[in-house]
């Protein structure tokens, strides 16, 4: 799969989507591909929602963010967001 290194090219720090079927593709299957491809890739998926709703500060918990396949809140953190 190519779309691993576009994304890792453009130096994103997550992937914000609407959709629970493209959330559920993209956080779940982000395993599967290191075992075809030998690479990790670790980036968060996110709902837009989430991220508006740490922008209009609620929290991390408020907003199930430990419930992701791939963790976001070292990122995150790393943004001063969590």
């Amino acid at each position: 799969m190519k779309d691993e290194k576009w994304t890792k090219s453009l130096e994103a720090d997550c992937i914000a989507v609407a959709c629970p079927m493209c959330h559920s593709n993209l956080d779940m299957q982000q395993k599967r591909m290191k075992s075809e491809n030998g690479e990790r890739l670790d980036l968060p998926i996110l709902y837009f929602t989430q991220l508006i709703g740490l922008a209009l500060g609620f929290s991390a918990k408020e907003l199930a963010l430990k419930k992701h396949f791939i963790n976001p809140l070292p990122m995150l953190k790393d943004k001063g967001l969590a």
